[in-house]
C-alpha cells in the first residue's frame, strides 16, 4: 500500500471535491436508506390505520407523503451531484498525475528511457494512470460512503433494538470487510496478471503498426498476429477470472443482504408479538437495511481491482524514481569567451558490461573549425555527439568548451550552445510551422522561409497547397526520409 499512499499525497489538490463528492455520495445513499424505510413505514402504517374506521380517519397521509417526495428528490440530486463532481476530480487528478509523470521522466530522457521500449511507455502513461482512478472512485469514496451508512443505520436500528442493531451490524460488517477482503485476496494475482496482459497485448499493437511495413515485407506479419492473438486470449482468460470472482462477490453480498433482513424480521416480530414494537416499524427496519447494502454491494469490486491498481502504481514508481544518468547545476558556473572544443581521456560504456565504445579519447576542435567524423558503424560517431550535448556522461576522462567542464553548465545554457539534429529526427503531429517554431517561437514568416530555403526545402514547401500550415502526421509521415531531415535541420 505504500506505493498507492504516495499517490495519494499527490491528490491533495483536489481534497475538496474529493470530499465534496464523498459527501455528496453519503447524502445519496442516505436518502435511498431513508427513502426505502420510510416508505415501508407509510404503506405498513397506512395499512394498520386502514383497518378500523376510527383510526383510519386520523391517520396523517401528509407529513409522510412530503418526507417521501423529499427522500426521493434529495436521492436524485445528490446522486447526478455525486456523479459530477467525483468524476470531475477524478479526470482532474488523472491530469494532474500525467504532468507529474512527464516532469519526473523528462531528466531521465534519453538514457533511462532508451532501456523502456515505447509500446511499455506508453502503455505506463495511459493504461498504469488510468488504472489509478480505481483509487478514489471506486476505493476510497464508496469505502467512506459505506462507514457513513452502516453507522447510521446502525445507531438508526438500535433506537428501536439493540440485539436487532447487533444483528445487522455483524451482517454489515461481513458484507462490507469480510466479502471485500475475500475478493481482495482472490483478485490480488489476478488482477496482477490482467495489468500484466493488457501491457503485452498494447506492445504488441503498437510494435505491430509501428512494424508493420518490415513484418509485410520479410512475411512475417503472421507469425506477429499469431503472437498477438495468444496475448490477446491470456488478457480474455484474465478478465474473465476477474469476471468470476465479481460474481461470486456479489453472491455473497447479496445473500447477507437477505440473511440480514431475514434475522431483522425475525427478531422484530417477536418483539411486535410482544406489543414492544408497532409492526409499521419492523417494515421500516427491514426496508433500511435493504437500503444500505446498496452501499456495500460496490466494495468488494473495488478491492478485488485494488491488486491491479497496486500494480500500476509499482510500475509508475519504478521509473520515476530511477536516477537521471546526469545531474545538471541549476546555473552555469562561469561564462564561456570561446567555444573550443576539448576531450581528454575520455572512456565511455553504455553499462558495466558493455564493451568499450570510446577508450582515451584526446583531441581539441578550434571555434569555427568545421570537423567531419569518419568511422564504421559502431565506432562511436553518435555516441561522441550524445556526451558532447550531455545525454551521458564520460565514465573517465573530462569534456570542455571555452576551457570549462561541460559538467558546470546549467541544462539551458548548454542547450542554447549546441544543436543536434539526430538520424531519427522526431516530426511532431503538427503543421510545419509548429514544427519549425518549437526552434524559436517568436519567428516571423520570413525567418521561417530563410530556414527553409537555407535546408533547399522552401521550393518543396511554397509548392504545397496550404504551405506552412501543412498538417505533417504522426511523426513527419507525409514527408518522405530525406524531406523529414531538411525540415529537421531547418
Amino acid at each position: 500500500m505504500k506505493a498507492l499512499v504516495c499517490f495519494m499525497w499527490l491528490f491533495r489538490p483536489h481534497y475538496a471535491r474529493m470530499g465534496l463528492g464523498t459527501l455528496l455520495g453519503s447524502a445519496a445513499i442516505l436518502a435511498s436508506v431513508g427513502l426505502l424505510a420510510l416508505s415501508g413505514w407509510f404503506i405498513s402504517a397506512a395499512a394498520f390505520a386502514g383497518l378500523t374506521l376510527s383510526t383510519a380517519h386520523l391517520f396523517n397521509f401528509f407529513v409522510p407523503s412530503v418526507g417521501v417526495r423529499v427522500f426521493a428528490i434529495s436521492r436524485t440530486l445528490a446522486r447526478y451531484a455525486e456523479r459530477l463532481v467525483s468524476h470531475d476530480a477524478t479526470f482532474a487528478m488523472l491530469a494532474t498525475l500525467r504532468a507529474w509523470f512527464y516532469r519526473k521522466i523528462e531528466p531521465l530522457a534519453p538514457a533511462r528511457l532508451m532501456r523502456h521500449g515505447t509500446a511499455d511507455l506508453l502503455n505506463r502513461v495511459v493504461a498504469d494512470i488510468d488504472a489509478l482512478d480505481n483509487l478514489f472512485v471506486r476505493v476510497l469514496s464508496p469505502s467512506v460512503v459505506a462507514v457513513v451508512t452502516v453507522v447510521v443505520v446502525t445507531v438508526l436500528l438500535s433506537t428501536f433494538d439493540p440485539a436487532i442493531a447487533a444483528a445487522a451490524l455483524l451482517f454489515m460488517m461481513a458484507a462490507g470487510l469480510g466479502v471485500p477482503w475475500a475478493a481482495a485476496k482472490s483478485g490480488a494475482l489476478a488482477g496482477e496478471a490482467l495489468s500484466r496482459q493488457t501491457r503485452v497485448l498494447r506492445v504488441r499493437v503498437v510494435e505491430g503498426i509501428q512494424g508493420l511495413a518490415e513484418l509485410s515485407v520479410y512475411g512475417t506479419w503472421r507469425e506477429h498476429l499469431t503472437a498477438l492473438d495468444q496475448a490477446n486470449r491470456a488478457l480474455v482468460a484474465a478478465q474473465l477470472r476477474m469476471s468470476r470472482i465479481r460474481g461470486a462477490a456479489t453472491v455473497a453480498t447479496t445473500l447477507l443482504s437477505g440473511f440480514a433482513v431475514t434475522s431483522v424480521l425475525y427478531l422484530g416480530v417477536e418483539l411486535v408479538h410482544g406489543g414492544h414494537l408497532d409492526g409499521a416499524f419492523l417494515a421500516l427496519m427491514g426496508l433500511a437495511l435493504m437500503a444500505a447494502f446498496e452501499a456495500l454491494l460496490p466494495l468488494p469490486w473495488a478491492y478485488q481491482y485494488l491488486g491491479q491498481t497496486r500494480a500500476a502504481a509499482r510500475r509508475l514508481l519504478t521509473l520515476v524514481e530511477a536516477a537521471p544518468e546526469v545531474s545538471f547545476p541549476e546555473a552555469t558556473a562561469a561564462s564561456v569567451h570561446d567555444f573550443d572544443i576539448c576531450l581528454e581521456a575520455v572512456d565511455f560504456r553504455y553499462t558495466d558490461s558493455d564493451p568499450w565504445v570510446l577508450k582515451g579519447l584526446d583531441f581539441t576542435i578550434g571555434q569555427g573549425r568545421r570537423v567531419a567524423m569518419v568511422g564504421e558503424t559502431g565506432t562511436g560517431k553518435s555516441t561522441l555527439v550524445n556526451l558532447l550535448v550531455r545525454f551521458w556522461d564520460p565514465v573517465a576522462g573530462t569534456i570542455r568548451i571555452g576551457g570549462q567542464d561541460l559538467r558546470h553548465f546549467g541544462e539551458s545554457d548548454l542547450r542554447r550552445m549546441i544543436n543536434v539534429v539526430s538520424q531519427h529526427a522526431h516530426l511532431f503531429n503538427e503543421t510545419i510551422r509548429h514544427n519549425l517554431l518549437l526552434a524559436r517561437p517568436q519567428a516571423s514568416d520570413d525567418d521561417l522561409q530563410q530556414a527553409l530555403e537555407k535546408a533547399q526545402l522552401l521550393g518543396f514547401v511554397d509548392g504545397l497547397p496550404h504551405g506552412l500550415e501543412t498538417w505533417l502526421g504522426p511523426g513527419g509521415r507525409t514527408l518522405s526520409g530525406g524531406q523529414a531531415r531538411r525540415l529537421a535541420l531547418a
